[in-house]
């Protein structure tokens, strides 16, 4: 289907929410006038936004010096920017699985130059959410049909500004300035602030206010940035401070990426009107909040406590805006947040597979602080762009390395020198137990060994966790060979939610059809922990690297089981062992699952095992042949919203545990084509 044929399609689809009485709830209203917190200071509002004509005060806003280098180092980068505001400007989007589809309300009044967007719409469903309702009258039984309510908040957090305003600069094109202008105008007649779907969740609130406040440094020199503008706009971004400010997301059990991208954009604004007692109120208060959720999020081995490795990247990047934020506002924060901070990115550079994409361990929401590269074309899974903006800070040169030129690009816009520095993309050897987060990685000459064994998250929590003990990904040759499936989809899939986080969906062992940890359906985001995990052994010797894990998963069991596992991977030959150990006592039902990489074919051996093949080459799983093997059809999603066919395998049998019975698997690699 044509791009115009699916917008005509969408149009028809489009079917509004009921009407409903929100009179009982009063809307929000601001408590604080920015002109009050102007005169305070001996200035009026008029000269105040003048001053902001100067040099920005975030990071973004490049020198004409900088923008001429990347011109001339990087003229395809500059070209697919260019492209990606062009595609914005026709208000077409790809987000979260949607495809390319453009989004137009044609119930609200449009111009000769500009057609207002539906910034409440779920594109995939069709479906329409209620819209100029108190924020605080909302309540999921408002969401029309199985809408995706993540959709229209994505949308929302206008990360697509800053791609206009990087097209702005480096093309000088008056157009692209004109458009963020108009879509501002166009969101806040629809949404004004404190009102509707898009403030429902402060999190996206806030991620929309750190980059409102980039984009508008960014087109700071415009001529349709005009004065009537620059005040609707600065009115506009301090109301989201104060609204952020009386509804921070620290109420629940514990907090998470959500409570923590409330500060930083708190923080941004707070930066934004740094020289008002407002913005320095702002800045005080997400300060010390910072340094608290540095010690309360990320575990000792540097990882963030949810569980789940692409929101470990999503609040290393929130932590690392907020530590460059402070340089820029002259006040680093403190040696201990650095500290930490480094860590999280050697840790989130360890865990990189050989093709620079992170393992879907764990949910996976594409969450993102900003994007400077390829919006709207990203692969969510490519995890080397936070090493570029990392390296510069800490002095690293083997994270630039590590970040290839996408890595490169984003320092750059992060507002560092990057000089001559150069990048091949090639990720480092690395071998590295994280304990508390229970993550093992090894990667060698091109073969990649993740294993998961870890605590519920997020203090028990489990928002984000996975059933994934003992579970593992492997990779040979820079094939990708056994995978994690990812999550796909949250609220809008019930059972596809709890399909992929379930213990069957994993490369490990499932006792009795029970899981690892209570998944109880009807509670999407919480995991009821019911195991207890050990690290038995790790050791990198000279020619393979060892990990041996238990859980105790199964103990609930009437007849309770302990699951011993080890891997052996060999540094010569690629090869990998697993040995699984059961105990316990009485007859069980055992299946084990090995989930592949798309692509890969799979044909039955004589010897119950099974040939893999892919990218011209093979390798053979091998199983004990008592165990029953099943080939079956099977689903990877690479991000959200996404999910593309694969194959597994299942191997099935019934046994005494009394006997502590041993069961070997293997994959080796065979003669390459």
């Amino acid at each position: 289907m044509s791009l115009v044929s699916r917008f005509k399609s969408l149009l028809r689809r489009a079917v509004p929410a009921p009407a409903v009485d929100f009179s009982a709830v009063p809307f929000w209203k601001p408590s604080l006038r920015l002109d009050d917190q102007v005169q305070a200071v001996g200035v009026s509002v008029e000269a105040w936004l003048q001053s902001r004509r100067g040099p920005g005060r975030l990071y973004g806003d490049l020198p004409a010096a900088t923008l001429e280098y990347l011109r001339g180092r990087w003229p395809a980068r500059v070209a697919s920017t260019l492209a990606a505001a062009e595609r914005i400007c026709a208000h077409e989007f790809d987000l979260l699985g949607s495809g390319p589809v453009v989004i137009a309300d044609p119930k609200r009044r449009r111009s000769k130059t500009y057609t207002p967007i539906d910034w409440n719409i779920d594109p995939i469903a069709g479906l329409k959410f209620p819209v100029k309702f108190p924020h605080k009258a909302w309540n999921p039984s408002l969401r029309p049909g199985m809408a995706d309510i993540k959709w229209p908040w994505e949308i929302g957090r206008c990360q697509h500004w800053v791609t206009l305003g990087q097209a702005y600069r480096l093309s000088g094109n008056e157009r692209f300035a004109r458009e963020l202008v108009n879509q501002l105008d166009d969101y806040l007649e629809a949404n004004p602030v404190g009102t509707g779907l898009q403030f429902v969740c402060t999190m996206d609130v806030a991620i929309r206010a750190f980059n409102w406040a980039m984009a508008f440094e960014m087109i700071r020199a415009s001529a349709h940035f005009t004065p009537a503008a620059m005040d609707r706009a600065y009115r506009a971004l301090f109301d989201l401070g104060q609204f952020i400010e009386e509804n921070l997301e620290n109420t629940y059990e514990v907090t998470s990426n959500h409570f923590l991208s409330n500060i930083v954009g708190l923080y941004a604004v707070g930066v934004a009107f740094r020289d008002l007692a407002a913005g320095q109120r702002w800045i005080s208060r997400s300060r010390d909040w910072l340094e608290q959720e540095m010690r309360v999020q990320v575990l000792a081995d540097g990882v963030d406590y949810e569980s789940s490795i692409p929101y470990h990247r999503l609040v290393a990047e929130l932590f690392l805006g907020a530590a460059h934020l402070a340089e820029v506002d002259g006040a680093p924060l403190s040696a201990f947040y650095r500290d930490r901070l480094r860590q999280m990115v050697e840790a989130h550079v360890a865990l990189l597979r050989p093709d620079g994409l992170m393992p879907q361990v764990g949910d996976a929401d594409d969450g993102r602080l900003h994007i400077f590269t390829d919006y709207g074309t990203w692969r969510p899974q490519d995890g080397r762009h936070l090493a570029g903006p990392a390296a510069a800070m800490f002095a690293e040169p083997s994270w630039f390395e590590s970040g290839g030129e996408q890595g490169l690009w984003e320092a750059a816009w992060w507002g560092f020198e990057i000089g001559a520095q150069d990048s091949t993309g090639r990720l480092p050897p690395v071998t590295r137990l994280l304990p508390e987060s229970g993550l093992a990685v090894s990667r060698h000459r091109d073969s990649y060994l993740l294993v998961t064994n870890g605590r519920v998250g997020t203090s028990g929590f489990g928002n984000h966790k996975h059933n994934d003990l003992l579970s593992f990904e492997y990779h040979d040759a820079g094939v990708p060979l056994v995978v994690d499936p990812g999550s796909y989809l949250y609220t809008s899939n019930p059972e596809m939610r709890n399909l992929f986080r379930s213990t069957r969906s994993h490369n490990t062992l499932l006792i009795d059809g029970i899981e690892q940890n209570d998944l109880r359906l009807d509670y999407l985001f919480r995991m009821f922990e019911t195991s207890s995990v050990e690290h038995v052994v790790f050791e990198d010797t000279a020619v393979e690297i060892v990990y041996r894990g238990r859980h105790t998963g199964y103990h609930r069991l009437p007849a309770p089981a302990t699951h011993d596992r080890e891997f052996r991977l060999s540094k010569g030959t690629g090869r990998l062992t697993i040995l699984d150990r059961l105990s316990g006592s009485g007859s069980h039902d055992l299946a084990w699952h090995f989930h592949l990489a798309p692509g890969v074919a799979v044909t039955a051996a004589n010897d119950g095992g099974f040939t893999l093949a892919a990218a011209g080459r093979r390798w053979r799983l091998r199983a004990p042949e008592r165990l029953t093997a099943r080939l079956s059809e099977a689903w990877y999603s690479p991000s959200f919203g996404v999910r593309v066919p694969c194959r597994a395998i299942d191997f099935v049998t019934t046994d005494d545990l009394s006997t502590a019975p041993e069961y070997g698997f293997a994959i080796e690699p065979q003669r390459h084509d």
